[in-house]
């Protein structure tokens, strides 16, 4: 997009993250843009960067919001964009109208709840020559950037193997409302671990590509019932090494980190001080970078720069292709989790191709 040519914004959906994206758009775009916003429940209040709840406004009034009363109602207001942030399992139907009514599309992670029908958005996107962009805004860490090009520079020598690890702490994540009606823990809505922390399978597949076979263990392991698995842990089979990822959202010990190890060095990526430590085994260089100011923020911030002025219609192909690799690659876990058996992700190419 080119931020001078957006005069409507249309976001469905303001929930914690919807509100996230309302704040840092609002920021960036003039203030002539016009926002409006559907909204099914307006459950969630206004809130502030920290997610803590704003009780001096309203998020209409924040935001000086035009409020429709239905979707085909936003739709014919004409939306340069529309921004959905609704619950997983709702992503697809309103991409689709949005599509089908000429708009560009920015949705947030993970596209859907699985696959159905991803065929025909894409060809919906393609026919009318639209912008669709997913939000994984780990992508935009400077410090992912900085993995990614030492994978790609080849200095880590052939990859022996790598490791992901995510815990956190749903019942923490939004105080204002309870986790168990969250769309995170909810089946209906598209919850699982899986599908809410797909950012570490998303950056699997940005640094070493589509996996091979896919196996998964895990389930709903918390003293919480669940109807979702609350923890999974993942192996991505690749030609000549496998990756682990590691998730669960109901520990209390939080943490994300990352190592990777090759025949010539190794990264190690840990968020708690947002350090990064590579080390190269034939000259014994050993570097530290490290950000603790860095904010969580800060990701968002780039990712909305980058599609404001930086995205174009010719970089669909390889948006959408995102989108749908990275659900194949849980659509397959979750396969395999159920089953018990390790899955080949064969029937999964033509998604990636």
């Amino acid at each position: 997009m080119i931020l001078s040519k957006i005069r409507k914004i249309f976001f469905v959906g303001l929930g914690g993250a919807g509100q996230r994206h309302a704040r840092i758009f609002r920021e960036l775009l003039p203030a002539y843009v016009e926002f409006s916003a559907f909204r099914t429940t307006n459950k969630t209040p206004l809130l502030h960067s920290d997610f803590s709840v704003n009780k001096n406004s309203t998020i209409d009034e924040q935001y000086d919001l035009k409020v429709f009363d239905s979707l085909a109602s936003g739709f014919d207001n004409s939306p340069d964009v529309v921004v959905i942030s609704t619950p997983s399992a709702l992503h697809y139907e309103i991409a689709k109208s949005a599509a089908s009514n000429r708009i560009n599309i920015f949705v947030e992670k993970p596209f859907s709840h699985n696959l159905d029908h991803f065929d025909e958005l894409c060809r919906l996107v393609k026919d009318n020559d639209l912008i669709f962009f997913i939000s994984y805004q780990r992508r935009f860490h400077p410090l992912m950037m900085k993995i990614k090009n030492i994978i790609e520079s080849g200095d880590l020598g052939k990859i022996i193997t790598a490791n992901f690890d995510v815990a956190s702490y749903v019942p923490s994540w939004h105080p204002y409302e309870d986790h168990r009606q969250l769309y995170a823990c909810r089946s209906d809505l598209g919850g699982g671990v899986l599908l809410t922390e797909i950012h570490e399978i998303d950056l699997c597949y940005w640094f070493f590509g589509f996996p091979d076979r896919v196996s998964c263990t895990g389930g709903n392991y918390s003293e919480t019932i669940l109807d979702v698995e609350d923890t999974a842990h993942v192996t991505l089979d690749y030609t000549h090494y496998s990756v682990q990822v590691n998730l669960c959202f109901m520990q209390k010990q939080t943490r994300r980190n990352i190592v990777i190890t090759g025949t010539k060095g190794c990264v190690e990526w840990n968020q708690e001080g947002n350090v990064l430590k590579s080390t190269y085994y034939d000259d014994g260089r050993n570097t530290i970078e490290s950000d603790p100011n860095y904010r969580n923020n800060d990701m968002f911030l780039a990712q909305a720069k980058y599609f404001l002025n930086g995205l174009r219609v010719e970089d669909n192909a390889y948006c959408l292709k995102v989108a749908e690799a990275s659900l194949a690659i849980v659509g397959a876990a979750k396969e395999s989790m159920n089953s018990d058996k390790k899955v080949s992700l064969t029937d999964y190419q033509w998604k990636a191709s």
